[in-house]
């Protein structure tokens, strides 16, 4: 594999496991210390290394021959600017500080939780730890970038997670830069102009998304397949040419959508895609976690794959390896 001539020490807590767990995906030689208190990782994102304890590892030997070390904050004994090849990755909550943060938090500071949701309700934060994956993703980044750069010298690379995440939220850092106005919830809208339309559809056996949007080929697809059934009423008469959809009324897209909900509601994800992709309509059809897991595609390229988790006592399905590769790279 791609990386099999590296050799990672992973000395990071749940801010940063999932990076050592790419590294090693990409096939790099991963070595986990596992804090005296014991492992509150994820144990899917250490499936691939080896662990060793903290207080029983010789730190100045694994040092000594290791490419890439990825932790928090101070190891016990040891100054990882003393091994002159060593690539040192400190990825921490915010940079230059050590105030105390958790996955919600670092949501919640970044602004991505202010833009989750429907604008009359709560913020929804996503499924999982982002901010921290987030982080381990620039981790990950940032220490092969070095090792590019690396030559016979070691190199320091520091990562915040905040900042990893705000990164991730570009429309609203953007937006206050240079407008000075703060974004909001948007809920299924997408706001163009001075209108805004949906995003996500109900169909008959799931959802699909796609938008009236300002894409005269796309909206002549769509009122074609719509006028084949007799459904596509006033869009029928609609010159996409010379019109500017989001310069519209709200009135009239809730009425234009109300129609095409109503077409969308006889048809199934399946044949809704297969149309797009024959006629370029911008639809996608959006996968169930079932579909997910068992699709054959996914299937032929070993996306997904058993894993014994010891905490639940189940067998359960997690992603397979990140990257696939023929060529060997000798150590």
């Amino acid at each position: 594999m791609m990386l099999n001539h590296l050799i990672i020490i992973d000395a990071t807590g749940e801010l940063g496991t999932l990076a050592g767990h790419m590294l090693a995906q990409l096939g790099a030689s991963v070595t986990r210390l596992v804090p005296a208190e014991g492992e509150k990782a994820d144990p899917v994102w250490n499936r691939a290394k080896s662990c060793v304890a903290l207080e029983d590892a010789d730190l100045p030997s694994l040092l000594s021959g290791a490419d890439i070390l990825l932790r928090n904050g101070p190891l016990p004994g040891v100054e990882p600017a003393d091994y002159p090849g060593l690539i040192d990755v400190l990825l921490t909550p915010f940079a230059c500080t050590d105030r105390p943060a958790t996955d919600l938090t670092l949501m919640a500071r970044s602004g991505l939780l202010h833009i989750g949701g429907d604008p009359d309700r709560e913020p929804l934060r996503l499924p999982g730890q982002q901010a921290y994956a987030l982080g381990a993703i620039q981790a990950v980044i940032g220490a092969l970038t070095a090792l590019h750069a690396r030559k016979d010298k070691g190199q320091r690379v520091t990562v915040s997670a905040y900042q990893s995440a705000v990164l991730a939220n570009y429309r609203e850092p953007v937006m206050w830069d240079w407008a000075g106005k703060v974004g909001g919830r948007q809920g299924n809208l997408l706001v163009r102009g001075k209108s805004g339309v949906n995003q996500v559809w109900k169909v008959a056996d799931g959802w699909v998304t796609w938008a009236l949007v300002d894409n005269p080929g796309m909206m002549r697809a769509m009122v074609a397949l719509m006028t084949a059934d007799n459904m596509a009423g006033p869009l029928a008469g609609v010159d996409w040419e010379n019109i500017l959809v989001a310069d519209l009324p709200q009135e009239t897209l809730k009425e234009w959508e109300k129609v095409v909900g109503a077409f969308f509601s006889t048809k199934t994800r399946a044949f809704l895609a297969y149309q797009s992709n024959r006629h370029g309509m911008g639809l996608s059809a959006i996968d169930e976690p079932d579909d997910v897991l068992n699709s054959a595609h996914h299937a032929a390229r070993g996306a997904f794959t058993d894993f014994a988790d010891p905490v639940s006592g189940r067998t359960i399905r997690v992603p397979g390896p990140l990257f696939r590769t023929s060529r060997e790279v000798a150590r």
